[in-house]
């Protein structure tokens, strides 16, 4: 969860979970798996709670940066801009499995083969960095 440093300075800097809805939250619009899991991870937040829904990272980086609220950014992405805190870093870890797949057609490609290693390689390097 991040904020813009603007935002916090005129609602607060939420102190728990339960604070969280007493503030502007950016969140997902459609009803699937992933909103599900957002709000399975934030108890106390519905849906209907989000002052701002889309189902766009990019829309929500933008309004966190705006100061329209407090949503969920990328950790690498969120320290890339310096007005960007962190809201509750204990309380909120939200994590994405990353699958790399190839058809197994491809397989037997060297070039496509090549590709693959490198970036399986590369993400893992940037995974657990």
């Amino acid at each position: 969860l991040y904020a813009h440093r603007d935002y916090l300075d005129r609602r607060g800097l939420p102190q728990s979970i339960a604070e969280l809805p007493g503030h502007d939250l950016i969140g997902v619009d459609r009803n699937s798996s992933l909103s599900r899991a957002i709000t399975g991870a934030l108890p106390g937040i519905e849906h209907g709670d989000f002052a701002l829904r889309a189902d766009n990272t990019v829309v929500h980086l933008a309004a966190i940066r705006a100061g329209f609220g407090i949503g969920i950014c990328q950790t690498r992405i969120a320290a890339r801009d310096s007005a960007l805190v962190q809201v509750l870093p204990d309380a909120f870890v939200f994590g994405l499995p990353l699958w790399i797949v190839m058809h197994e057609d491809l397989r037997s490609s060297a070039r496509c083969r090549t590709v693959f290693n490198i970036l399986a390689a590369d993400l893992r390097y940037v995974v657990n960095a």
